[in-house]
């Protein structure tokens, strides 16, 4: 029976041999297309890394990252942004004193790009550059500041400042003999009016390839300083602050009937002041000794100190008018 459908279709094959030839070639025409429809490529740039091993400390990988085409379906393409494709090697075998070697990328060795498949690597071999590990203690500069306080200016503490920092022995010993600081991600002051603390990220050195820093973190105090500006005024009257008693000789007087007033706080404040606003007052009745002056201001007006040039005064009794 196998063997008589096996003559039959022998049979039908060169009686209709050119209806087949058509009939293969357009399944063979159908085919492509459908696969084109259904797989795409698609061309990005991809981080290279290699895996931690304890005492091996990178130094450097060329190139860090890699044009790769992928080929796929449409869906599987659209999400490489979420799964953040990268290659991933075993570290090399460090020697004495560290070395360089060439690695060829494959696809055994790709993360995140399940599914899709790699049709070109450029370049395909990247150089790997390894020291053994070692650590040093590096000083922590300051944080740089960035914008203004609304109002004055702004002083910043910090704690700790000193850091451990490990990775590449050569690179730490030449980081270190050449006095490099870490330098702390900066803080924004920008508007700020109320002092406040805030944890800040440590950055790794420049020349430094992928450190482990301990701790990772500073916390930083800013203090809000309010500065402060003086302004004077001439000419304001002194005022008795008690009522004045009968004197033999007539009405008691402040002498001098004027004087300065310097006032001391923040700018804006004082720029709304006049003379009218200020009342001085002498605070006494006895006509025998010098009296203080005290300043007073407008409700809600507040300044760091308030002083008058001169101090204080001699109250005299003014003759009375014939």
């Amino acid at each position: 029976m196998r063997v008589d459908l096996k003559i039959r279709l022998l049979l039908w094959l060169s009686a209709n041999w050119l209806l087949a030839l058509i009939s293969l070639g357009v399944a063979v025409v159908v085919y492509f297309t459908v696969r084109e429809n259904i797989s795409y490529t698609d061309t990005r740039t991809v981080a290279v890394t290699v895996d931690h091993e304890d005492g091996l400390a990178l130094t450097a990988i060329r190139p860090a990252s890699v044009r790769v085409t992928f080929r796929g379906s449409l869906n599987e393409l659209r999400q490489l942004d979420r799964r953040d494709p990268r290659f991933v090697l075993r570290p090399p075998r460090a020697g004495a004193a560290g070395g360089t070697e060439h690695k060829e990328l494959r696809q055994r060795h790709l993360r995140g790009a399940s599914g899709l498949r790699i049709v070109m690597i450029d370049p395909p071999v990247v150089e790997i550059t390894f020291d053994h590990q070692g650590e040093r203690e590096f000083a922590i500069a300051p944080p740089v500041l960035q914008g203004r306080p609304l109002r004055g200016r702004a002083e910043v503490d910090y704690t700790p400042r000193t850091a451990i920092v490990r990775g590449a022995r050569l690179q730490l010993d030449r980081l270190h003999g050449a006095g490099i600081s870490l330098q702390p991600e900066p803080v924004n002051v920008e508007g700020r009016v109320q002092s406040f603390t805030q944890r800040v990220a440590i950055m790794p050195p420049e020349d430094a390839w992928q450190p482990e820093i301990v701790p990772a973190e500073i916390l930083v105090r800013i203090d809000i300083i309010p500065e402060s500006a003086q302004r004077e005024f001439d000419g304001v009257p002194v005022r008795l602050a008690l009522p004045t008693r009968p004197s033999p000789g007539g009405t008691i007087v402040a002498a001098p009937p004027l004087v300065k007033v310097r006032l001391t706080g923040l700018s804006e404040t004082l720029q709304g002041l006049t003379t009218n606003d200020l009342r001085v007052y002498a605070d006494g009745d006895d006509t025998a000794v010098e009296v203080p002056l005290r300043v007073f201001l407008p409700a809600g007006i507040a300044l760091d100190s308030a002083v008058t040039d001169p101090p204080s005064v001699r109250l005299t009794p003014r003759p009375a008018t014939p």
